[in-house]
């Protein structure tokens, strides 16, 4: 036998011993593959009875959550606005909740995150819930405030009218006071115009004596009493001035007015005519002449002169005599 031969059972021996290890190989792989296969289809099917499981809570949550914001929507129509857009809220939440459901392959990775946002959608329920609770006792807490206030508010009414009802008793009162207190100024206006009047008046000096004269100066000076008025070259008026203890001490007018026959005040301003205010009567009047005495409030003799050195036509001639306004003495002469 040649050595050729001899090797040949040996090849063939190996070749199969290669082989049956390369088949328990793959019968090894193969049941290796068909156990994770199993595994891998039972954590599937355990994954996605989870995801249902899941999508099923999520709705039944999320109903309830619906419901019970419906219901304090009915209860409340003030929160209507507020539990709306917290529905609108958690409607979003479900929806995302939902497609990531949906849309997962079941993995750890992925439930963990259904997990976590539900999680977070409960806490915002709760939270939106809590809310609208609070909300609930805080409105009946206004609403038991507001019985109270407008029970106040009946009463503060009644104040407020009762007072409205002194203040127009006041007002009435107030101005009829007004009125009274216009009138009583009227009155005290009045007394005090007829006090000053009277003052003014008991202030008048009185006369007494008069006496008014046609005079001539002869070339000695001396005074010449005449009756014809072409020879007379002044006109004298003398008096006394009466006590007066009203009158205050120092210097008064004494103003004298001269009447001619034609009726006529002799006034020429050059030689210090004027015009002077008359309270007696109202108005003004015109004077012939004024002098300033000083008078200490006892009995004072005084002459006044009024000189005309052309003469004095015939006929009678008035003279008057002013104080303050008031006439005080009043006299005649005629001159032929």
């Amino acid at each position: 036998m040649s050595p050729r031969k001899s090797k040949l059972p040996l090849i063939l021996g190996a070749i199969v011993a290669v082989l049956l290890c390369y088949n328990a190989y793959l019968l090894m792989d193969k049941i290796q593959r068909e156990k994770q296969d199993a595994e891998y289809r039972e954590k599937t099917t355990k994954d996605l009875a989870e995801a249902k499981a899941l999508s099923q809570e999520l709705e039944t949550n999320y109903n309830s959550a619906i419901a019970e914001l419906e219901k304090a929507a009915t209860e409340n129509s003030e929160l209507k606005s507020m539990i709306d857009k917290q529905k609108t809220e958690l409607g979003k939440s479900k929806a995302k909740i939902q497609r990531i459901i949906n849309e997962n392959k079941g993995t750890d990775e992925e439930l963990a995150e259904v997990r976590r946002m539900m999680a977070s959608f409960y806490s915002q329920r709760d939270g939106f819930l809590a809310e609208i609770a609070d909300l609930k006792r805080k409105n009946k807490k206004l609403v038991a405030k507001t019985v109270v206030l407008k029970e106040e508010k009946e009463v503060l009414k009644e104040v407020v009218d009762e007072q409205r009802v002194i203040e127009e008793e006041l007002r009435m009162a107030k101005s009829n006071l007004e009125v009274a207190k216009a009138d009583l100024e009227v009155v005290n206006r009045s007394l005090k115009v007829e006090k000053d009047e009277l003052k003014s008046m008991a202030s008048v000096l009185k006369t007494t004596d008069m006496l008014s004269q046609g005079i001539k100066i002869r070339n000695n000076g001396e005074e010449k009493v005449v009756k014809f008025g072409r020879r007379a070259d002044r006109i004298k008026v003398c008096f006394e001035l009466l006590e007066n203890n009203i009158t205050k001490p120092g210097p008064q007018k004494i103003y004298l007015r001269i009447v001619n026959p034609a009726g006529e005040t002799i006034a020429v301003e050059d030689k210090g005519s004027g015009v002077l205010k008359d309270n007696q009567h109202g108005g003004e009047t015109r004077y012939t002449i004024s002098e300033v005495i000083e008078y200490q409030n006892a009995p004072t003799e005084m002459c006044l002169y009024w000189e005309d050195e052309n003469g004095f036509d015939k006929g009678a001639y008035t003279t008057e005599l002013y104080h303050q306004g008031y006439m005080i003495g009043k006299d005649q002469i005629v001159l032929k």
